[in-house]
């Protein structure tokens, strides 16, 4: 089976458009592709839920994801200006 490459997905990390051709890609590299620090934290969004992504973890990738990514130790304060 070949990889079809010309197909690129558009994901979101912090509201911000990113392309990818990539199906599959790592926390690591997503927060690579968004221009993220590398000790932030990333998480998966989907609705009114999230998920933590670790660098490590290798994700699924879809069309207009969502991921947020955050300083460390920030998960679960609100951002009022939003």
């Amino acid at each position: 089976m070949t990889e079809h490459t010309e197909h690129e997905f558009t994901i979101f990390v912090n509201n911000q458009p990113f392309k990818t051709p990539g199906h599959e890609l790592s926390g690591a590299e997503i927060k690579a592709l968004a221009g993220v620090p590398a000790d932030y934290e990333l998480f998966e969004v989907n609705g009114t839920q999230t998920s933590p992504v670790s660098d490590s973890q290798k994700v699924h990738i879809r069309n207009n994801q969502q991921f947020r990514a955050i300083p460390s130790g920030t998960f679960g304060q609100r951002d009022v200006t939003a």
